[in-house]
C-alpha cells in the first residue's frame, strides 16, 4: 500500500483541525468525505481543493472497497457503532475523543479491536504537542527526580481572543443533552488531561472526582479529579475552574488554554 486511502467521517468544524496533517502527509490520500449535511462536505472539498466521493450513509462509504481507513470526527455518542462497523468492514480507524459515553459502550469497542484484523486508535494531539513530549523525555531521563505529584489545571473563559474557527452553535445541542453526551469539563476535555498525566507517568489506578454545580452542563465547573498511579508512588489531581472576566488568547479554536 502505497498510500493510504483515507474517509474523512463528520465535516464539521474540528476536522478543519484533523485533516491538514491527512491533506499534507506523503502517505495519505484524503478519498471520501462523509457527513448527515451534503453541502458541509462539498465545502470542505472545495476548502481542501479535493474531489473526493461524498457520502451522506456511512454505511454505504464502508462498502466501498477503495476507503482503506475512517477517521471518525462525530459526535461520541455515535463512537461505539461506528468505530465497531468500520472494523467489521475491514477499516483501519481513528477516533475523535471521548472514545465512548459509557464504560459498556468502552467494552464493545475494546472486544471489537481484540477481533478485528486492522489498526485502531483514538486520536490524541496532545501527546504530539512539543513541550509535553519534552516533559516525557525529562522524566524518563530522571531530570527531576522519581514524581510524587502531577496537577494539571486549567481555566475556563468566556471570552476567548485570536481564534482562527468559531464554535457552530449546532455543535452544542448535543453536547447539552446529559442523554447523549454525559458529562462536562472532566469528561469532554479532561480526556486530554488524563492521557496526558497517563503518558508522563503510567496507569490510573484510583480515581475519584468532585464536580461542582454551575449554569452550563458543559462548563461543569468548578470540579476536580484526584487519582493514585498504578504500582508508583505518585498521585494526580486535573482540576477546573471559570473566570467569566478573564480573556485567553487561542491560536485555532474557541476552547480553554491550560
Amino acid at each position: 500500500m502505497d498510500r493510504v486511502r483515507l474517509a474523512i467521517v463528520g465535516c464539521g468544524n474540528i476536522c478543519q483541525l484533523n485533516a491538514p496533517g491527512y491533506l499534507a502527509h506523503p502517505g495519505c490520500a484524503v478519498v471520501a468525505l462523509c457527513d448527515t449535511k451534503w453541502a458541509r462536505a462539498e465545502l470542505r472539498a472545495r476548502q481542501w481543493g479535493i474531489t473526493p466521493r461524498i457520502y451522506k450513509d456511512y454505511a454505504e462509504l464502508l462498502a466501498d472497497p477503495t476507503v482503506d481507513a475512517v477517521e471518525l470526527l462525530t459526535p461520541t455518542y455515535l463512537h461505539a457503532d461506528q468505530i465497531i462497523a468500520a472494523l467489521a468492514a475491514g477499516k483501519h480507524v481513528s477516533c475523535q475523543k471521548p472514545i465512548a459515553v459509557s464504560v459498556a459502550e468502552a467494552d464493545r469497542i475494546v472486544e471489537a479491536v481484540a477481533n478485528a484484523r486492522t489498526m485502531f486508535r483514538v486520536t490524541e494531539n496532545f501527546l504530539y504537542y512539543p513541550p509535553i513530549v519534552k516533559a516525557k523525555e525529562l522524566l524518563d531521563a530522571g531530570a527531576i527526580g522519581e514524581p510524587s505529584l502531577v496537577r494539571i489545571h486549567t481555566t475556563r473563559a468566556k471570552d476567548i481572543v485570536g481564534a482562527t474557527l468559531t464554535m457552530d452553535p449546532d455543535a452544542l445541542v448535543w453536547r447539552r443533552d446529559p442523554g447523549r453526551n454525559p458529562g462536562g469539563a472532566l469528561y469532554d476535555d479532561g480526556v486530554h488531561k488524563y492521557a496526558t498525566a497517563m503518558y508522563w507517568i503510567g496507569e490510573i489506578g484510583e480515581i475519584s472526582a468532585i464536580v461542582g454545580g454551575g449554569t452550563d452542563f458543559l462548563q461543569e465547573t468548578p470540579s476536580v479529579a484526584h487519582f493514585r498511579f498504578k504500582d508508583r508512588n505518585c498521585l494526580g489531581i486535573i482540576d477546573y475552574t471559570y473566570a467569566p472576566e478573564m480573556s485567553i488568547r487561542s491560536r485555532y479554536y474557541k476552547a480553554d488554554e491550560f
